[in-house]
């Protein structure tokens, strides 16, 4: 438990103002937004996989050490060219070099090694035994060594695939966050709408409780002077009563509305109980869209069309691969070095500076299935099927772009039909409301009436209202499935901005 005390909170995003504009919210989520963070921090991830395999390129520095002992008889012959029937040596052998990869896939070592010979037939004169032996020969090679493939593993293409690869989940990794962002600022703002819409109910209900409660006030004075009835009293209670209740509902539609918006850019460890107040006001006028444009837009755009190009990329990338793991092993091999001996490794080194005893070999060595390669035909096959799924992949997107298209703009038109409408509604509504209300000042006309055209009245703004959010929400779906939402709200980020924002959420 104290470990855990001792953990530092992490910072809470400041507290907004009550009054919130779209464009404070979408400041907050864009900063704060847990989900963002993630994609963030996952195309931070990408790239440091990008930089990973350009690692296979640099150069290791290799060092080895080899201790040998070897004892044997030897042979008539040995015995005639060695003097003596018995062979001993004790050798320490050095070696280093640096080996490193090409882009052609050649793999090159250039490397030193330096042998210290101690053996009986370098040995003292009148030396007999093996612990008698003093003198040393000491053996240095200085050379390099080229392995190249020429058909499987060779290639530019085959030694930049990982790379590639890496590049290609990098890009579809910017495209991810791009998406999530896109979705989190399409949801802020059709919360902001949504409370937008609420508050609209609240204060709608609000004048809708006043207006009842007069009406009711004046029909228990009508009926205490005898000029109104006990029934115009009860039907004025009954309709305070109705419209209290439907006001209690929306105020808590407010306040869940109020908490989903704050749930997308604020930790509820420090959530308070201020409700925001939705500022702006929802556009009414009618924003021409080009069917054509907007097809266009969603091709250059969308990310889930770029995600699926991507992986379309993925896969030609495997499949170019996997082809080349088809051919047979055929690679040549060649070193160039120099050679030197001497009692002491200085003089052995002399030789090498001399060059006057150089050695060279070349050579191919060839590596051929005998059942004729069953691993590298089944990935051959299984990489085409998965390039086939990508194809398809990517014209289901397309398809399913053009349906969302036409659908979202046919409820464009139609939302924006409806607000003309409503309006027409909500004009007559208020005109009849005014001349009801005039004509129950000189009692011509019962409370129920009135009652009954504000009742329209009311249904006719909140109709008006929802259409207006409506209408919102429709064009935040069209600029969802274009592409465009994050251009027109200057929220569009390049490799530089992504880069910045990952630097200030790791420090943060």
């Amino acid at each position: 438990m104290l470990a855990i005390a001792c953990h530092s909170e992490p910072t809470s995003p400041p507290e907004l103002p009550r009054d919130l504009t779209i464009k404070e919210l979408l400041k907050q989520v864009v900063d704060y937004n847990e989900s963002i963070q993630l994609r963030l921090l996952e195309y931070e991830v990408s790239r440091k996989k990008i930089n990973a395999e350009k690692g296979i390129f640099e150069p290791e520095l290799v060092s080895n050490y080899e201790r040998q002992e070897n004892n044997r008889r030897n042979t008539a012959e040995q015995e005639k060219s060695q003097l003596g029937g018995f062979f001993f040596e004790k050798n320490n052998v050095y070696s280093g070099g640096l080996e490193s990869l090409v882009t052609t896939g050649a793999r090159l070592r250039l490397g030193y090694t330096l042998r210290d010979l101690r053996n009986n037939v370098n040995r003292t004169p009148f030396s007999t035994s093996f612990a008698t032996l003093t003198n040393h020969e000491y053996q240095t090679f200085f050379g390099l060594s080229l392995t190249q493939p020429l058909l499987r593993n060779g290639g530019v293409a085959v030694t930049m695939a990982g790379i590639r690869l890496a590049a290609i989940s990098s890009d579809i990794a910017f495209q991810e966050y791009r998406r999530q962002l896109m979705s989190v600022v399409s949801t802020a703002e059709a919360s902001y709408w949504n409370l937008y819409m609420a508050q609209k109910q609240v204060s709608f209900f609000q004048e809708s409780v006043t207006l009842a409660e007069g009406i009711l006030k004046d029909n228990r004075v009508r009926f205490q002077t005898g000029k109104g009835s006990d029934l115009e009293v009860l039907e004025a209670e009954a309709g305070v009563a109705l419209r209290k209740s439907r006001l209690a509902q929306v105020q808590e539609k407010l306040i869940e509305a109020a908490n989903r918006l704050r749930a997308l850019y604020a930790d509820a460890r420090f959530a308070t109980n201020n409700l925001v107040v939705a500022v702006d006001e929802p556009e009414a006028k009618e924003v021409p869209v080009d069917a054509f444009e907007s097809w266009r837009s969603a091709y250059e755009t969308n990310p889930d069309y770029l995600i699926q190009q991507k992986k379309f990329g993925i896969e030609n990338v495997r499949l170019g691969y996997a082809k080349n793991q088809r051919l047979i092993q055929f690679d040549v091999k060649g070193a160039y070095g120099l050679n030197g001996l001497g009692d002491s490794p200085d003089s052995s080194w002399a030789d090498i500076e001399t060059r006057g005893f150089p050695s060279w070999s070349v050579g191919v060595e060839i590596h051929i299935p005998v059942l004729g390669g069953i691993k590298t035909r089944n990935e051959l096959d299984a990489a085409r099927i998965r390039l086939k799924q990508a194809a398809l992949g990517l014209k289901d997107i397309e398809a399913q772009l053009v349906t969302a298209l036409n659908t979202t703009m046919h409820k464009l038109r139609s939302s924006h039909a409806s607000i003309g409408n409503y309006e027409t509604v909500v004009n007559f509504n208020q005109n009849l409301l005014q001349t009801q209300l005039a004509r129950l000042e000189v009692g011509k006309v019962e409370s129920r009436k009135v009652l009954e055209v504000e009742a329209d009245l009311l249904e006719a703004r909140n109709a008006l209202a929802e259409a207006k959010v409506l209408y919102q929400q429709a064009l935040l779906e069209l600029e969802l499935i274009r592409g465009s939402i994050l251009q027109s709200r200057d929220l569009e980020v390049d490799l530089r901005d992504l880069k910045a924002r990952t630097e200030a959420l790791l420090r943060r």
